[in-house]
């Protein structure tokens, strides 16, 4: 694939929302306590690891 795409990365944001509100669906494999706290604990870090992730794309491609 890199030789027809270009060098490529994969990143991984597990454990994310499934529906923005989880009060309008009867749903009970999920707990969106869970998915809260989770997303409170890691995003910033999910964030990073995105943005850094673009950087080293964009660095890639510039040769």
């Amino acid at each position: 694939m890199a030789d027809v795409m270009g060098y490529s990365e994969s990143l991984y944001a597990c454990n994310t929302y499934q529906f923005s509100d989880y009060g309008r669906y009867d749903f009970n494999l999920f707990s969106e306590e869970d998915k809260r706290r989770y997303c409170d604990e890691h995003f910033a870090t999910d964030l990073q690891n995105a943005h850094d992730l673009g950087r080293r794309l964009v660095e890639m491609a510039r040769g």
